[in-house]
């Protein structure tokens, strides 16, 4: 069984861009469950009754014709075989319903046959649901894509951005890049480890560093994919691999000419005469094929099983590029939309909604149920109990890693994992109150005259971005602001930010600020406007436009930090 495939269909197999080639000479073709924004992964009923059929057609080369018998008895075939198969916890049952009529050939023994039935203890159906598991959060997390970007971004003879103060000129050939590049992913890939499944954290890792167990590398903090919270119950005894071998990559560099990549070099001018520099910005598309591998342990309940599926990893200008674009359809079921999937409500779960800062009950809480592709709207919480907390009790439709979303004004959006395969659960959904300013500007001052602060111009925009130092928070601003856009801070503890602003005219970064903002609680409490400060250079020439970029942190000192009025 090739990715669940008994037979791969002739439409995948005569489509190149839906398969790949892992053993090339051999012809031996694996199936993506994911390519060029489609989503093709086989239902268990597909697989199901590929393997029913497989069985059918193989039959009476099994049996052949009764012949091991042919001497002792006639054997009658009454009706057709009929083939069931049951995908169980831990086994897979195949059964037969084949009516025969057997008479020895003295006559002194007459009997019929119909039922037959064979366990096969291999847990195909918890292997092939945690391969179903890793392909969602895939599509979700992009931990591939993510992963990739890491490896090259981080890798000297890969150039991404830069600035180098050499009158060498940089070049680079995209060829090189290519093999660079397939070598990172052969070498790196393989570590990559999802939690809760059994992998050694005390595995050797040739480390120049010198540190050679997994749990003290770079892969322990960056390679550890969580796609689950009951991944450790639920999957304790299979291990995960990823492998990418010599095959076929796609690498798409721009700015680039015939293979070639350029650094763009510049000469100094008057008192800067002396000085060159090197700047590069590139992007790259990117597109592979990775096989992934699960492997589900020997117990005393069942035996040995490995399931292989394969996918694609898919990057666009540096950036994780997983649109679904469409579905494969399989015969066996009809593509279920959204509608009818949140239809389809069986058990009743209770979820509470609570403000995390204070653990009080908040009401008129947004609620959206995500399972796997499928979205359904639960509507806003509501008092519950006459007033003694704050949540909604809905039927919900059968998932086992489930997610619900929570958005409410005032508050940063909310998301925990649930299952609902059993009746009567209840979850908490904690949301971060956040301090929303309609308000917010940016004044600039003058590199020469610091001390005076002035209205931009007309021409300038300024893109604000600030980032948690020591909490998870990022927000984006425009200014001028755009109609309806606020800026939000976290309004649970004091924290400090890093802030970082550019000033554009329309062509080039001519100012900006960063730098670290300090935000106590109680200067949030009151506060009803965010002034930002930026250093304008004022007019430069292209050399010294570049080394004031460089060293905008340094000349944000001369300006204050944000400030809360």
């Amino acid at each position: 069984m090739s990715g669940g495939y008994v037979k791969v269909p002739n439409e995948i197999s005569s489509n190149p861009r839906a398969h790949f080639t892992s053993l090339p000479g051999i012809g031996f073709n694996i199936p993506y469950w994911w390519h060029d924004g489609i989503e093709a992964v086989p239902t268990e009923a597909f697989i199901n009754q590929q393997l029913r059929n497989h069985i059918k057609s193989e039959l009476g080369n099994c049996i052949n014709k009764f012949e091991p018998f042919a001497g002792r008895f006639e054997i009658n075939e009454l009706k057709e075989p009929i083939v069931d198969v049951q995908f169980n916890e831990n086994d897979v049952s195949v059964s037969l319903r084949y009516p025969l009529e057997v008479i020895s050939k003295d006559g002194s023994f007459k009997a019929l046959l119909e039922k037959f039935r064979y366990i096969v203890p291999v847990r195909f159906k918890k292997v092939y649901n945690l391969a179903k598991l890793i392909m969602e959060r895939e599509n979700i997390d992009y931990f591939l894509e993510k992963r990739t970007i890491d490896l090259y971004s981080i890798d000297r003879e890969i150039p991404t951005t830069d600035i180098e103060a050499t009158c060498n000129a940089k070049v680079w050939r995209l060829s090189n890049i290519r093999e660079k590049l397939k070598t990172l992913l052969r070498v790196n890939l393989p570590y990559i480890r999802v939690r809760g499944t059994d992998y050694n954290p005390n595995l050797y890792v040739p480390n120049p560093n010198g540190k050679s167990i997994y749990s003290d590398t770079y892969f322990q903090q960056h390679f550890v994919w969580e796609i689950s919270p009951n991944a450790e119950k639920d999957y304790k005894n299979t291990k995960v691999a990823f492998s990418y071998e010599n095959w076929p990559i796609k690498v798409y560099a721009r700015p680039s000419e015939n293979g070639i990549l350029k650094s763009n070099a510049q000469k100094g001018t008057d008192m800067l005469s002396f000085l060159c520099l090197h700047i590069w910005h590139f992007t790259y598309d990117i597109e592979y094929p990775v096989l992934a591998a699960i492997l589900d342990e020997e117990t005393d309940n069942n035996g040995q099983y490995q399931f292989n599926f394969a996918f694609k990893v898919s990057i666009d200008h540096n950036q994780p590029s997983r649109a679904n674009k469409g579905t494969e359809l399989f015969e066996t079921t009809a593509d279920l939309s959204s509608e009818e999937f949140c239809n389809d409500a069986q058990n009743e779960i209770t979820i509470f909604t609570v403000n995390n800062a204070t653990g009080e009950d908040i009401n008129d809480v947004n609620l959206t149920f995500v399972c796997g592709r499928f979205y359904c709207n639960l509507g806003a919480t509501d008092w519950l109990s006459f007033g003694a907390a704050a949540g909604t009790t809905k039927k919900l439709p059968y998932c086992i890693n489930g997610i619900v979303k929570g958005a409410r004004q005032g508050f940063a959006e909310a998301q925990s994992y649930i299952q609902t395969d059993v009746d009567g659960r209840s979850y908490v959904l904690a949301l971060n109150p956040m301090k929303e300013f309609r308000g917010y500007k940016v004044v600039k001052h003058m590199l020469l005259d610091t001390s005076i602060a002035q209205e931009l111009a007309k021409n300038e925009k300024a893109i604000i971005m600030i980032k948690g130092k020591n909490i998870g928070f990022e927000s984006f601003a425009v200014y001028p602001q755009e109609e309806g856009f606020q800026l939000m801070i976290p309004d649970t503890k004091s924290a400090i930010y890093d802030a970082t602003i550019y000033l554009i005219d329309e062509e080039n970064i001519i100012g900006g600020y960063a730098g670290e903002w300090r935000v106590t609680k109680e200067e949030l409490k009151d506060a009803k406007e965010i002034v930002f400060h930026v250093i304008g250079q004022g007019i430069a020439t292209e050399d010294e436009k570049a080394l004031f970029v460089s060293g905008l942190e340094s000349y944000s000192k001369n300006v204050p930090a944000p400030e809360l009025r």
